[in-house]
């Protein structure tokens, strides 16, 4: 005879075995077929310890499962399986490394987003093998060292654990020691810190500072190089004034010689000087006065010295006299004499000597 509660228990046995068997799917990183996860493609230079189903972290929690790890080219491709929405996308600066779980051996792969550069990676993108990085095992630096380096660091290591015997207490204390010194040292590395943006600031401006005179360095160089030219323009300018003053040197030789042994006559010369500068202003003086005169005349005058030229340019044909004659302006002249016969003033003018031809050339007048 069959119970009413038979319906229910099968019930609930059965939706338990589902919530079962949901969790062991889950945990064995098998994803429903309807599902499009967040695929990520790392490549390892060593793939030793990483298998499928490999748990993934990113910043200490579990974001997702290894699917598949397959060997191309002497590396290890794998492909990961980001379930968590939080953990996706990735960045083109995205890194990826192995890590040891436990003492069994273990692995997981820690994944760092990278930082929001605008350029999010799309599913199934990839992390090169120069940002990955796989984990060292003991026994392979211990391959590396030959056997006499391995004995000599068995040795190494069995005298640090003698030396380190029963000093948990000193190594407690000496803790505690550090501890405070760091505790002390939170203080400076505070300041340190708040000091940062100012030092950064500094860095800026010392940086701006050294473009500049990078920019001015060809100015500099230029104005180097017109300062040279100057140099050699005053340098030519130079040579001339010496070829100069090596002249008004011979000058000055040469009338050291001229002048030499004839500062008597020069001191002569200087002192009748005075007395010849006053006759030449007393000259002076007169010809203004004489000149002064004449200026009244000087339109009469100018109309004779032209009938005085043709006067002078007419001559006797027969003697080749000119025809004109000096008149003496101090006494009276005779056809017999041409001499003064007093000094008194002249009653009037007469011609000289040669009266004969000047009565020829009048017509007979005296």
């Amino acid at each position: 005879m069959r119970s009413r509660w038979n319906l229910p228990i099968f019930l609930v046995y059965g939706v338990l075995a589902l919530i079962a068997f949901a969790f062991i799917v889950t945990q064995l990183g098998i994803s429903a077929p309807w599902s499009n996860p967040y695929t990520v493609t790392a490549t390892f230079r060593n793939g030793s310890g990483i298998l499928n189903a490999d748990e993934v972290f990113m910043n200490g929690a579990k974001v997702g499962r290894i699917n598949t790890v397959e060997a191309r080219d002497g590396l290890a491709v794998v492909t990961m399986r980001l379930e968590d929405q939080r953990a996706h996308p990735l960045y083109a600066d995205s890194t990826a490394q192995v890590r040891i779980k436990n003492l069994l051996g273990e692995t997981y792969i820690e994944l760092a987003r990278g930082k929001d550069s605008g350029h999010p990676m799309s599913t199934g993108g990839s992390i090169p093998v120069d940002r990955t990085v796989t984990p060292v095992q003991i026994d392979e630096v211990l391959a590396v060292l030959d056997p006499q380096t391995r004995d000599r660091l068995k040795l190494l290591i069995n005298g640090a654990g003698t030396a380190l015997a029963n000093r948990g207490d000193n190594l407690n204390a000496q803790a505690q020691t550090v501890h405070g010194l760091l505790t002390s040292l939170n203080g400076p590395a505070n300041e340190l810190a708040a000091r940062q943006q100012q030092i950064e600031a500094i860095v800026l401006e010392l940086q701006r500072f050294y473009d500049t005179l990078a920019r001015q360095r060809d100015q500099v160089r230029a104005e180097f190089v017109t300062w040279n030219d100057v140099t050699a323009q005053l340098a030519a300018q130079e040579g001339a004034i010496g070829g100069t003053v090596q002249q008004a040197d011979l000058f000055l030789q040469n009338l050291d010689q001229l002048v030499g042994g004839e500062g008597a006559n020069i001191q002569a010369t200087l002192q009748r000087l005075g007395p010849t500068l006053t006759s030449a202003s007393s000259f002076l003086d007169q010809s203004n006065t004489i000149l002064g005169a004449l200026a009244p005349y000087r339109r009469s005058i100018h109309d004779v010295f032209p009938d005085l030229g043709t006067s002078f340019q007419d001559i006797n044909p027969q003697t080749g006299q000119h025809l004109w004659s000096v008149y003496s302006v101090n006494c009276p002249a005779t056809p017999q004499s041409s001499t003064c016969t007093d000094g008194n003033k002249p009653a009037s003018y007469g011609p000289p000597a040669d009266g004969g031809m000047w009565s020829q050339v009048t017509g007979g007048s005296g």
